[in-house]
């Protein structure tokens, strides 16, 4: 078995991989413009000339990288293939110059569980979806960008949700997020006490049943702050004309949330893990 690129003319058997394990898989929609990405770049594992492995490794923000989109053939697996794909990304990104390694997983996925114990990777998240309908309720006010370092000393240390990744939040992002509107406030006694970036999505029901609606990418602050912002959320999201608001909280927030008069919209949930890769262990040389 080799690891290599994946190619333009490899996504015919790629697509067809992920049909063998999942219905509805968002990496065959992903495949141009990751094929494309040259730095982390999109593996592939190939035997006898046959794809049996695919995954994504993805450059983020403050040296970070993402490890997504693993997959094996299910006739393929306990054969080392995605041992061999995780060893392969780490090695890249610690060449690349990544500090740390994070992935996500659906908390029943044995195999995957028993990989991160395997190298090392700690659990830093535990999250699951909620929702909430768009409500006749005021909609929060937008931050200004005086308020950046309340802002930002309100979210430090927290990970930002992008599309198929988590990273580290910058203070850059809070920025950016003040600039395009995005950011939203509920206001203490002595300033802001929570934050929120959150964005529209979505304008129709798309290939994976999403239909439009508010997500929050990041939510930070105060327990009775939070629930409060959370509801007025409702409020924008009407004002949006998007059907509900979201978000992904950890489960320190989930009761939080349900307060806010959010419901759960996944029986499962999903684990973040993390590696920071100065830690011994990760093979320093690959292609």
């Amino acid at each position: 078995m080799r690891i290599r690129a994946a190619r333009d003319d490899d996504e015919r058997r790629v697509r067809a991989l992920c049909a063998r394990i999942w219905k509805d898989d968002y990496l065959p929609e992903c495949f141009g413009a990751w094929v494309r990405d040259r730095r982390g770049r999109l593996w592939v594992a190939v035997e006898d000339g046959r794809v049996v492995g695919v995954a994504k490794l993805t450059l983020l923000g403050d040296r970070e990288c993402w490890l997504h989109a693993l997959r094996v053939d299910p006739a393929y697996r306990r054969r080392g293939v995605a041992t061999a794909l995780l060893e392969h990304r780490l090695a890249r990104a610690r060449r690349l110059g990544a500090r740390v390694a994070r992935l996500d997983t659906s908390e029943d996925n044995v195999a995957v569980l028993r990989l991160m114990r395997r190298y090392g990777f700690r659990r830093v998240e535990r999250a699951t979806s909620y929702g909430a309908t768009a409500a006749a309720v005021d909609p929060p006010r937008r931050a200004r960008m005086a308020e950046l370092d309340a802002l930002w000393s309100l979210g430090r240390g927290r990970l930002l949700q992008e599309d198929y990744a988590w990273r580290g939040l910058a203070r850059s992002d809070v920025a950016r997020a003040i600039r395009l509107g995005r950011c939203f406030v509920f206001d203490g006694r002595a300033g802001p006490a929570a934050l929120a970036i959150a964005e529209v999505q979505g304008a129709a029901r798309g290939a994976h049943g999403h239909r439009s609606r508010l997500r929050v990418r990041l939510l930070a602050g105060s327990a009775g702050a939070m629930r409060a912002l959370l509801s007025s959320l409702r409020g924008e999201a009407r004002r949006s004309r998007v059907e509900r608001a979201t978000v992904l909280p950890p489960a320190p927030l989930w009761r939080t949330v349900r307060a806010a008069g959010y419901r759960r919209r996944w029986r499962e949930a999903i684990l973040v893990f993390e590696r920071r890769l100065e830690d011994p262990g990760i093979l320093a040389a690959c292609p």
